[in-house]
């Protein structure tokens, strides 16, 4: 059937096709007309078809319509259409028949992607010629191919194109590190690429637009009529939310005063607005304007679009790292207000509820006020035992830490040179006693007075020494605990008379040693009651009466304290001088903000009246 057909080179027209079909084939101006093009050629080289269809669309997702048909005036009958429609559906080549003719469709798939089909109807054929149709059919859609690929091309390279242009205008925008200069680079070169007369670019303030910079021009504050004209078609397009040409196509179902009297005020043919959004809200627009026979196209007005959406975010941010400091805080806490008192930012609305609910609440609320301070415990008494005179350490059975009984004796001192002293005393007595008796023999009266004053000396000696001698055993004055003093590591050691041996404290009887802070003392007072917690009884609360404020002092880590003295109203047998843990002190009823503020307010008070 295919070698009856003459070849391309054999007839220019193919059996009576117009030239002006190859033209549209080879060069279409869209897809219409492609189409016609290549369904015409194609049928005129089929013998019997009677009918055919293209159908495209957007790929895999659709809509997929006709683009073309054959002839051009006839539509598709309904054999056409279930076949197409079972083709789309299988993405496979279909075919159907009935008694009077046979339809084939192929779909159109490239790289994996379905664009359509073409559909045939042609007088009822035998198998074989059904399957030359086939090949016939495969080998046309590679032209569909084809142009489906210049198409993709052409599309890839207009997006290159568009995002190389945005790229460099962001990095023109970019270059400056000041909002002024960049602004002005920007839109000059904005003018430049887009083959402007003026580039304009204003930011939204308040309630009007205030014209920023203009290309071209270093001072814009010369030419007010100008600025004050541009400003107000950037306010038209502000507030109508939408770009705004001029002149105004067809489809432009907006108002255009203002910038038809920039158009005609300062001599610009073709206006374009192009406004943009920072946040939430719309923050300025750029202003293009063209002089003569130059009107703004499609892609020219996509372009304008993506270049106006990256840019004015980077002179945003430079707009607002300009600003002065008030400013900025201004600007912030209009901006949280907003959010705060407008719609949305549920999450933000239910948080300041909270937080006030939270701030009445403790500002009305309160509760004991504690001041806490580090606590050392320490004996009621402290009993300090000494050498009763000079002398050596002869036994000690007892030291720091044992619990003792009144009575015990805790060391001896060596009574060997005390017992002879006392010997040689005793011997002096009796010698000078019968110098005595001697002199009252002769009745020698000065002789009798000297003697008795010696014995009497003698004697006295005898009971220094025997008290000495009484007080050699080192015994414990009352029940209670060997707070400090250790002689076992010093038997035979020399002591002086006077010298420290043991500290003893009862075991019923304890004071508390608060430190507490310079900036809490003004609240203590004697009589307070309070609570105390030791380190080695976590466990156990004792309840604490305060019994006098010293004037003493101690500094640490850079900071004064207070000794203060208290009682422990409650005893128990695990308590052992030493030990040390935090105490509370109730001072009184106080608002709860108050309690968690009121350090930090009396130093903010201190710092500014030392600066003041």
């Amino acid at each position: 059937m295919f070698s009856e057909r003459p070849h391309l080179s054999e007839s220019a027209d193919l059996a009576g096709t117009p030239q002006s079909l190859w033209q549209s084939f080879a060069e279409p101006t869209d897809t219409r007309q492609f189409g016609s093009a290549w369904l015409a050629l194609q049928c005129a080289m089929i013998e019997g078809v009677t009918g055919a269809v293209m159908v495209l669309g957007p790929p895999d997702t659709g809509p997929f319509l006709p683009v073309a048909f054959w002839p051009q005036q006839q539509a598709a009958s309904a054999l056409l259409a279930e076949v197409a429609g079972l083709a789309l559906q299988s993405r496979q080549p279909t075919l159907l028949a009935d008694a009077t003719h046979a339809a084939l469709a192929y779909p159109v798939i490239l790289d994996g992607h379905l664009h359509g089909l073409v559909a045939l109807q042609t007088l009822p054929r035998s198998d074989a010629a059904m399957q030359d149709l086939t090949r016939q059919l495969q080998w046309g859609l590679q032209g569909i191919d084809a142009a489906l690929l210049r198409q993709q091309s052409g599309h890839e390279q207009a997006t290159r194109e568009r995002l190389m242009t945005t790229l460099d205008l962001v990095a023109s925008a970019m270059t400056e590190q000041r909002f002024a200069p960049a602004a002005h680079a920007l839109v000059t070169d904005l003018a430049i690429r887009f083959d402007c007369d003026r580039v304009s670019v204003g930011f939204r303030r308040d309630a009007s637009t205030s014209v920023d910079a203009v290309s071209h021009s270093a001072q814009i504050g010369k030419r007010m009529n100008l600025i004050r004209a541009i400003g107000s078609a950037i306010d038209e397009a502000i507030d109508q939310k939408s770009l705004l040409q001029l002149p105004a196509p067809a489809t432009q179902l907006l108002v255009t005063r203002d910038h038809a009297a920039l158009a005609r005020q300062h001599g610009s043919d073709s206006l374009l607005t192009v406004p943009f959004v920072t946040g939430d809200l719309i923050a300025g627009g750029f202003t293009f304007e063209r002089s003569g026979t130059r009107p703004f196209t499609q892609d020219d007005i996509e372009l304008c679009q993506a270049v106006v959406a990256l840019c004015s975010r980077v002179l945003e941010e430079k707009r607002l790292n300009d600003r002065l400091l008030v400013a900025r805080i201004k600007d912030i806490a209009r901006d949280q207000l907003i959010r705060l008192t407008g719609p949305r930012h549920y999450g933000r609305k239910l948080a300041a509820a909270l937080l006030m609910l939270a701030v009445l609440f403790f500002s009305v609320a309160s509760s004991t006020y504690t001041v806490g301070a580090n606590a050392a415990l320490e004996g009621a008494i402290r009993r300090v035992l000494v050498a009763p005179y000079d002398g050596y350490v002869d036994s000690a059975s007892q030291r720091a830490g044992d619990v003792i009984k009144a009575g015990t004796v805790l060391a001896t001192l060596d009574q060997r040179d005390l017992q002879l002293e006392y010997l040689r005393w005793a011997s002096q007595a009796e010698q000078y006693g019968k110098q005595y008796q001697e002199a009252m023999a002769k009745s020698d009266r000065v002789q009798v007075n000297i003697s008795l004053a010696q014995v009497q000396q003698a004697r006295a000696q005898m009971e220094l020494l025997a008290e000495q001698l009484a007080r050699a055993s080192i015994t414990a004055p009352f029940d209670g605990i060997v707070v400090s003093g250790d002689l076992s590591q010093g038997l035979g050691s020399a002591v002086k008379r006077g010298q420290t041996l043991f500290e003893v404290a009862p075991l019923n009887a304890y004071r508390v040693i608060l430190d507490v802070d310079e900036s809490d003392i003004t609240g203590i007072r004697e009589g307070q009651h309070g609570e105390l917690m030791l380190t080695a009884l976590p466990g156990q609360v004792f309840p604490l009466v305060i019994l006098h404020l010293t004037p003493v002092t101690t500094s640490r880590e850079g900071r004064s304290f207070f000794r203060v003295e208290a009682s422990v109203g409650q005893v128990s047998d695990k308590l052992r001088p030493g030990m040390e843990g935090v105490g509370k002190i109730a001072i009184g009823q106080r608002k709860l903000v108050w309690q968690w503020t009121h350090k930090l307010v009396d130093w903010l008070r201190l710092s500014v009246w030392s600066w003041v």
